[in-house]
């Protein structure tokens, strides 16, 4: 039998005074989990959402899609993690880790190859499908983190775990950019050459191979090893099913049922705003303010940088406040957002220069939601989750929290994209505004009993 010290080793008995031995122990390494690894497949996860983002609705406006095709296109993505993320999380804490992550990556090359080829809405449409199904590994690579840390250390973990999925999101915009400018420049070159002509290279499509490279990569460190891997379910107590602890352990149960619950409903809150967005914030720059999109791309990427600093600076911010508190700060600074998304609300505050000052509005409400308000507010709901969820299976867990915010990525962007469509973007924002307020309102309320959630 090993004891684990939290420096690294494990004290391992080498005999016993029944079998002749000595009954000695001795302190040897254990082998490091392989973070730098698994955060690259969490950014390269997102990044196949995030490296897209200048050239979706350009994309989609070209096969005569609207906004709410968009809306259908993006929620695609989402509909394929959501429904595969649970059996990755339930497969990894019986099996380990490797297994889940060697098969999501290799959907992600087939679904890189179906983008590439893209010839209708249709065809956008599964390729996002098989996409989200092979990027459905939240639960697992969270999971890995969490099970490999103490828990009150937990949130700190996935805030560097976030970091590396919100810098996939928002940074790689930048490099979509970089991709549709290539992918232009080489269609120039190549279109009247037969040769190219399989590769069917757009500059709206070029960065499906950048994402077909970095699951290539993530395939190799798998395969390499020194990846190390653990099954959790190993690691589970075993409960006692008679006398006073099968009553506790029922008590704790009903208790469990309303965290999950209360941790779910969070997550979609969060998770749907943003998703809304997606669809949302980078049209609104390209149609009412004339920007392109890799100028929106750029934008993006500088608020995910400021995202990303917040997200690495978890440690320093858990000494000056809670995660509850944390929750409450980032989605009343999601609201401000919102608020100035809003052009009947922020009408007041244009003056002869509309341009200039709609510009300038427009880049506070992102810098708001982007840079500072979802990655501080959702992180924190991710660690309370987490720590909430005590010494239970967290790769099960989190696949289902993963499900819960997937589906808030289905039905938000499709809903607001109807909304749009028939209404107008403003009146989606005060709907989204609405929703945060009241989510906020109850968690002020209820603060106390969401700290002991977690004590």
């Amino acid at each position: 039998m090993a004891a684990q010290n939290s420096k690294g080793y494990a004290r391992v008995a080498i005999g016993s005074p029944t079998t002749g031995g000595m009954g000695l122990e001795v302190a040897v390494p254990r082998p490091r989990p392989s973070f730098v690894a698994v955060g690259y497949m969490v950014m390269l996860g997102d990044a196949v959402r995030g490296i897209f983002f200048p050239t979706l609705w350009p994309l989609v406006a070209s096969y005569g899609g609207t906004r709410a095709s968009q809306g259908l296109i993006v929620a695609a993505f989402s509909m394929g993690r959501m429904v595969i993320s649970p059996y990755y999380g339930q497969y990894s804490t019986k099996h380990g880790h490797k297994g889940p992550l060697i098969f999501a990556h290799v959907l992600i090359i087939i679904g890189a190859l179906l983008y590439s080829q893209v010839w209708s809405l249709y065809s956008l449409f599964a390729a996002q499908i098989v996409l989200g199904l092979g990027c459905g590994t939240l639960g697992v690579t969270r999971a890995y983190f969490a099970e490999s840390v103490p828990r009150e250390m937990r949130t700190v973990w996935l805030g560097r775990v976030t970091a590396m999925q919100y810098a996939g999101l928002t940074v790689t915009s930048f490099l979509g950019s970089a991709m549709s400018r290539a992918g232009g420049a080489l269609q120039a070159k190549t279109q009247d050459d037969p040769a190219w002509a399989w590769l069917r290279i757009s500059p709206l499509t070029f960065s499906a191979y950048a994402v077909l490279f970095g699951a290539i990569v993530a395939l190799l460190i798998l395969a390499s090893p020194s990846f190390y891997d653990f099954v959790p379910a190993e690691k589970q107590p075993a409960p006692s099913e008679q006398g006073p602890n099968a009553l506790a352990r029922s008590r704790s149960d009903v208790r469990h049922v309303r965290v999950v619950t209360v941790g779910l409903l969070l997550n979609v809150v969060t998770k749907g705003i943003v998703g809304c967005y997606e669809t949302l914030g980078v049209q609104y720059a390209m149609v009412n303010l004339d920007m392109t999109g890799e100028a929106t791309g750029l934008v993006v990427a500088v608020c995910g940088v400021l995202g990303v600093a917040f997200l690495l600076s978890f440690k320093q911010l858990g000494r000056l406040f809670d995660d509850v508190e944390l929750v409450l700060y980032g989605i009343a600074v999601m609201i401000l957002s919102l608020v100035l998304m809003n052009r009947r609300w922020t009408k007041p505050l244009l003056d002869d220069d509309l341009d200039a000052d709609s510009y300038a509005i427009w880049l506070t409400a992102m810098v708001a939601m982007y840079g500072v308000g979802y990655p501080v507010g959702h992180t924190a709901v991710i660690g309370w989750f987490s720590k909430a969820m005590k010494s239970r299976p967290q790769g099960f867990f989190l696949g289902i929290f993963g499900s819960a915010g997937s589906l808030a990525r289905i039905v938000f962007p499709i809903a607001s994209g109807f909304m749009a469509k028939y209404y107008n973007d403003d009146t989606v924002f005060t709907g989204l505004a609405a929703i945060l307020t009241v989510t906020l309102v109850i968690l002020v309320v209820f603060r106390q009993a969401f700290r002991d959630a977690i004590a």
